[in-house]
């Protein structure tokens, strides 16, 4: 046997260890950082800069998606942590997961229904008759709306805390 076997040995494990800290980082900062981005800086631009039924399509085409990888990117970082969770960092990764999911499941289908009845109604009425069938349908979808909001802020909030959990673990293992 040689001598160099063992040292090989840590030195594979340092490696995998390196590589899977590299890959969750990678994809934790891919996640936090495109929601965040999107949804405080990219959304309120096309907001402001785009006609409404444009920023309405832009918006249906993206957060099926977008809410899905704020349900699903949790539960993937938190089997592929490279350290082990504590409850304060598996508590806010269930957090951001169920506000993603309840964004997804709950709140999207209700929007999209408002929405879809406000357009059926300025299709068949006008004027004042209008005016008194959509404003239920606004204040509606102003409060779905709004918890949209709220949700999509704790998911990131939540994932901001796991990556204070994640950093506080990964800089345990770093050389001083």
């Amino acid at each position: 046997m040689s001598a160099f076997k063992p040292t090989a040995h840590l030195l594979f494990y340092s490696f995998v260890y390196c590589s899977t800290c590299y890959v969750v980082l990678k994809l934790f900062s891919k996640r936090f950082g495109g929601t965040t981005f999107y949804s405080y800086v990219a959304s309120p631009i096309a907001f402001k800069k785009l006609e409404r039924e444009q920023f309405s399509i832009l918006q249906h085409n993206i957060f099926p998606m977008f809410f899905q990888m704020q349900a699903i990117s949790p539960v993937i970082l938190g089997l592929t942590a490279p350290i082990a969770l504590t409850t304060g960092a598996i508590a806010s990764l269930v957090t951001a997961s169920v506000s993603g999911a309840l964004n997804y499941l709950v709140l999207l289908p209700v929007t999209r229904g408002i929405k879809e009845e406000r357009k059926k109604i300025a299709n068949e009425l006008s004027g004042e008759e209008l005016e008194l069938k959509d404003a239920p349908l606004r204040k509606s979808f102003g409060q779905s709306h709004g918890l949209s909001l709220l949700l999509n802020m704790t998911n990131v909030l939540g994932t901001l805390a796991y990556g204070i959990y994640l950093s506080k673990g990964v800089f345990k293992y770093i050389p001083k």
